[in-house]
C-alpha cells in the first residue's frame, strides 16, 4: 500500500469537499454565528436571571459575576482567530479586536484558570497587528498562572478551593499558552511549568488498559476521577498536547516523551470512530450519543499533530471524516448535536445542542483544513 499516495488522495478529497458551494455557506454562517455567540455566552433566560437575582439581594448568597471571557468565549476566539490567520479575513479580526478591547477595558478580570484559554487567540492577535496592548494582556494571563496556587508537583488546579484535583481540560486551556508565550518572551520557567502540566498528567491521569484518559486525578492520594475516556476530556488532553508540541523545538527534553504519547493516544483514540466520523461523548461508548465538541477537538489535535510531523501514521482520513460529520450537524450556523456542559467530575448531562465548545473547534478546524496543501 502506498501510504502517501493514499494521504494524497485523501487530501485532495477535503479540498474539494471544503471548495463545495455548500460546505463554503455552512461556514460562513458558522463564523457568523460565532462572531455573535462569542459576545452572547452566557446567555441567561428571564427565568435564571430571576434566580440570580433573588440569591443575590433577597438570600443575600454569593453569586458568580457573568464572566464572558470564560473557556466557551475563548474556544470561540479560537476558532475566530484561525479563520483571520488562514484567510486574513478582516471582520474576524475587528470582532477579535472589539472581544479583547472590552475585556481590557473592565481591567481583564481573571476569575479561574479557565480564563487563561484566551492566551492563544491573544497572541495570535498582537503576532496579526504588532499591538503592544494584546502582548501586554497575554502578559497579565502569564503572570495569573504563574502567581496561581498550585499542588505540591507545580500542577495547576481547576479550582483553587480542589487544590489537588486536576482536570484534563486545564492541560488545554494552560500548557500551549505557556509554551508558547514563555518562548516568545525567553522565560524557560514558563515553558517548564506549561511542559510539566502535560508531563504530570501523563504520568498520573491515564488509563493504562485503554490507553485513554481519565477526566482527571487527585494529586494528593493517587486517585483518579471521573469516565475513562470522556469525549471532551480527551479532546481538551490532545489539543493541549499538539498545540504546545507545535510551538515546542524538537530538541526539548520531554519533546520525545510527549510525542510518543500523542501517537499512542491518537492510535487508542482512532480505534473508537464511528462510521459516520463521529466519536462519542463517551469514546468507548460506540452505541451513545455522537457528541461534535468531542469530535472537532480530537479532529483539531490530529491535524495539529500531522503538521507538525509529530503523528507517524497517516490519520487524513479519519480527519476527513470526521469533518464530513461536523458539516451534516451544521445548521442554521450553529453546530447541533454538542454534549451540554460538564459540572463536575463524572456529571455528564445527556442533553445535546449548540453550544460554544462546538461551535468555536469546529470552525478552528475548518480553517486549519483550509491551510492544509
Amino acid at each position: 500500500m502506498d501510504v502517501k499516495k493514499d494521504m494524497e488522495n485523501c487530501m485532495d478529497e477535503l479540498q474539494e469537499l471544503l471548495q463545495r458551494t455548500e460546505t463554503i455557506q455552512k461556514i460562513n454562517a458558522l463564523q457568523e454565528h460565532a462572531a455573535v455567540e462569542i459576545f452572547s455566552w452566557p446567555a441567561y433566560s428571564g427565568k435564571d436571571r430571576l434566580k440570580r437575582g433573588i440569591r443575590k439581594y433577597l438570600l443575600r448568597q454569593a453569586v458568580p459575576p457573568v464572566d464572558r471571557y470564560s473557556w466557551p468565549n475563548a474556544l470561540l476566539a479560537g476558532g475566530l482567530s484561525q479563520v483571520q490567520k488562514v484567510t486574513r479575513d478582516s471582520r474576524s479580526s475587528e470582532t477579535l479586536k472589539k472581544y479583547f478591547d472590552r475585556w481590557i477595558r473592565k481591567g481583564m478580570p481573571l476569575y479561574y484558570v479557565d480564563n487563561a484559554a484566551n492566551g492563544m487567540p491573544l497572541l495570535d492577535l498582537y503576532e496579526s497587528t504588532g499591538e503592544e496592548k494584546y502582548l501586554e494582556a497575554a502578559s497579565r494571563i502569564a503572570v495569573f498562572l504563574k502567581e496561581h496556587k498550585k499542588d505540591e508537583q507545580e500542577n495547576l488546579p481547576y479550582r483553587r478551593k480542589e487544590m489537588n484535583q486536576i482536570y484534563a481540560d486545564t492541560i488545554g486551556m494552560t500548557a500551549p499558552f505557556l509554551c508558547r508565550y514563555g518562548r516568545l518572551r525567553g522565560e524557560s520557567g514558563l515553558v517548564k511549568l506549561g511542559v510539566m502540566q502535560i508531563v504530570h498528567f501523563l504520568d498520573h491521569g491515564m488509563d493504562e488498559k485503554t490507553g485513554l484518559p481519565y477526566h482527571g486525578f487527585d494529586s494528593a492520594i493517587g486517585v483518579k476521577y471521573g469516565c475513562v475516556g470522556w469525549g471532551r476530556a480527551v479532546g481538551w488532553l490532545m489539543m493541549g498536547m499538539a498545540e504546545t508540541l507545535a510551538c515546542l523545538p524538537e530538541q526539548t527534553p520531554q519533546f520525545p516523551f510527549m510525542q510518543g504519547h500523542l501517537q499512542r493516544l491518537t492510535r487508542a483514540v482512532a480505534e473508537y470512530q464511528r462510521q459516520d466520523g463521529s466519536f462519542s461523548w463517551l469514546i468507548p461508548a460506540s452505541e451513545g450519543y455522537a457528541d461534535t465538541s468531542a469530535t472537532a477537538m480530537i479532529a483539531c489535535a490530529i491535524l495539529t499533530g500531522i503538521r507538525r510531523g509529530c503523528l507517524e501514521d497517516d490519520w487524513a482520513e479519519q480527519v476527513k471524516a470526521a469533518a464530513e460529520f461536523l458539516l451534516s450537524c451544521m445548521k442554521n450556523g450553529k453546530v447541533e448535536q454538542c454534549s451540554a456542559e460538564c459540572m463536575a467530575f463524572a456529571e455528564y448531562p445527556q442533553r445535546y445542542g449548540s453550544y460554544p465548545w462546538g461551535n468555536g473547534p469546529a470552525l478552528k478546524l475548518f480553517a486549519a483544513l483550509e491551510e492544509v496543501e
